[in-house]
C-alpha cells in the first residue's frame, strides 16, 4: 500500500509544478473595461505567454516559471511594458491605462 501512495503524491507535485505560475487580473481604461481580445504578453526570460482579455477586461498569464517578468500590451499604436514580479502562487494585477503628457501610460491600479 505504501508504493502506490507515494506513487500518488509523486503525481501530485508533478501536477503542481507543471501548472506553472499565474498572473490575472483586469484592464481599465477611464474606469471602464477595455475592448475584448485586447492582447497581453508576459516574458519571463525565455519563457513567455500570451492572453487576450474579455469582455469584462480581465485576463489570465501562466508561464512556467518565477521571478521578474515583463508584460506588455499594444494600445493605441503604443506599446506598453509593465516589469511585474511571478510567484509560484497566483497573483492579481488589475491594471489602467493612463494618459500622461498625451501618451498612454500602464499603470498597477
Amino acid at each position: 500500500m505504501g508504493k502506490p501512495l507515494l506513487i500518488g503524491v509523486f503525481g501530485v507535485c508533478l501536477a503542481a509544478a507543471a501548472s506553472g505560475a499565474e498572473i490575472h487580473g483586469t484592464l481599465s481604461q477611464n474606469g471602464k473595461p477595455v475592448s475584448r481580445d485586447t492582447a497581453l504578453r508576459l516574458e519571463c526570460g525565455e519563457v513567455s505567454a500570451t492572453a487576450q482579455t474579455d469582455e469584462h477586461g480581465s485576463y489570465s498569464l501562466r508561464v512556467a516559471t518565477t521571478g521578474e517578468c515583463r508584460l506588455s500590451l499594444s494600445y493605441g499604436g503604443s506599446n506598453l511594458t509593465l516589469p511585474v514580479t511571478v510567484y509560484d502562487k497566483p497573483s492579481k494585477y488589475d491594471l489602467v491605462l493612463v494618459e500622461e503628457g498625451g501618451k498612454v501610460v500602464l499603470r498597477r491600479k
